[in-house]
């Protein structure tokens, strides 16, 4: 049996970036939004569990990845505020 993966562990590998590093950055305001949202750098981040790109927030997001079977997609703020 495979271990489940969170977000934050897949943004993480992705980033090279400690599990704990992405956790402080989450972008939204409750916790059971879905897909969870998260700041880096200068980008949101997901790894949702359905490989959909999210909706919210709106803009071009990007496939940058592929960990343990999850997709990880990016939006750059400079597009989300134009």
């Amino acid at each position: 049996m495979t271990k489940r993966r969170t977000a934050p562990e897949i943004i993480g590998t992705h980033l090279c970036w400690d599990m704990s590093e992405v956790s402080e950055g989450r972008y939204q305001p409750t916790r059971f939004a879905s897909p969870a949202i998260y700041v880096c750098g200068d980008d949101y981040y997901a790894a949702p569990s359905n490989n959909r790109a999210p909706k919210r927030p709106a803009g071009p997001w990007l496939e940058v990845g592929m960990h343990y079977g999850r997709k990880v997609f990016r939006l750059r703020m400079v597009e989300r505020e134009t």
